[in-house]
């Protein structure tokens, strides 16, 4: 805050993070005797320049691509997002709590299940991060309370892709919906790209994404909002601010709804397409 009131005007690229700036408010303290000299505020110009999506590179495009075919399962969620540090259920994407909600929620005995596909990587698209993020995934799947249970398959898609790969992804016929229980975000933009192909997205109902994706044509998932924790910390994300832990109990029973009954959630999301537009 101190730093942006040096600025003759900042710029944010989503109402939420305007919204965030403006609300954060500080008691300044003598180093020494402690006292209050004052409260530090946001006190000069804040615009949002909205970040926006090219629709020449991200767009409505249903025909098939054949990106999936090997993938058996005709009904995936998809997740795209980079899988940052931080112990289970700390990582800024919430990734892991993903994953354990998508393995609790479908272990069932029934065959016919819906698959997660996890568009990610760690650092960078190495054979050392794909072996690493795989372990990651390993570790949630070899929890003592999935012990010889039915579990649904779950699939990596490591290395970087086009924009128009990207866009094919998202419009495959096999991706029946967005997933992501991103803790924050200043934008969103993997949300953008999916959410404009007009299908279903659930996500939390927080963070800079909240400007594009309308809850009458999506799932927003509530949740609390909590620390950053130290194993997630840096120089950007202190451990004394916070951001949103979904309700993964919530969310699960979001997905698993949205499963069962595809067709009463893809009528009303197919409108934010223009609404995005």
């Amino acid at each position: 805050i101190e730093g942006m009131n040096r600025m003759n005007l900042n710029l944010v690229s989503s109402n939420h993070s305007k919204q965030v700036a403006l609300a954060s408010q500080f008691e300044k303290r003598d180093e020494n005797t402690q006292k209050v000299q004052g409260v530090v505020k946001l006190e000069k110009p804040i615009e949002v320049l909205f970040e926006g999506l090219d629709l020449n590179t991200y767009y409505k495009n249903p025909k098939n691509s054949g990106i999936l075919n090997n993938i058996s399962e005709d009904f995936c969620f998809l997740f795209t997002g980079h899988w940052l540090p931080g112990i289970f259920g700390e990582d800024r994407k919430d990734i892991a709590t993903l994953i354990r909600t998508f393995l609790q929620t479908f272990n069932t005995p029934s065959k016919k299940k819906p698959a997660l596909i996890l568009k990610t990587s760690n650092i960078n698209y190495s054979l050392l991060d794909r072996e690493n993020v795989i372990k990651h995934i390993n570790k949630i799947k070899d929890r003592e309370e999935f012990k010889g249970k039915n579990i649904p398959n779950i699939y990596l898609l490591h290395g970087e892709m086009t924009d128009d790969e990207m866009n094919q992804l998202n419009n495959d016929p096999k991706i029946k919906a967005f997933v992501s229980f991103t803790k924050g975000e200043g934008y969103g933009r993997p949300l953008a790209e999916a959410a404009i192909t007009g299908k279903p997205v659930i996500t939390t109902n927080w963070s800079g994404h909240i400007d594009f994706i309308k809850p009458d044509y999506n799932i927003l998932i509530g949740g609390e909002l909590k620390n950053v924790h130290p194993s997630a910390a840096n120089q950007f994300l202190l451990k004394e601010s916070q951001w949103f832990n979904i309700h993964s109990s919530i969310a699960s029973r979001a997905i698993k709804d949205v499963f069962n009954h595809y067709k009463k959630y893809i009528e009303k999301s197919r409108k934010q397409t223009q609404y995005i537009k």
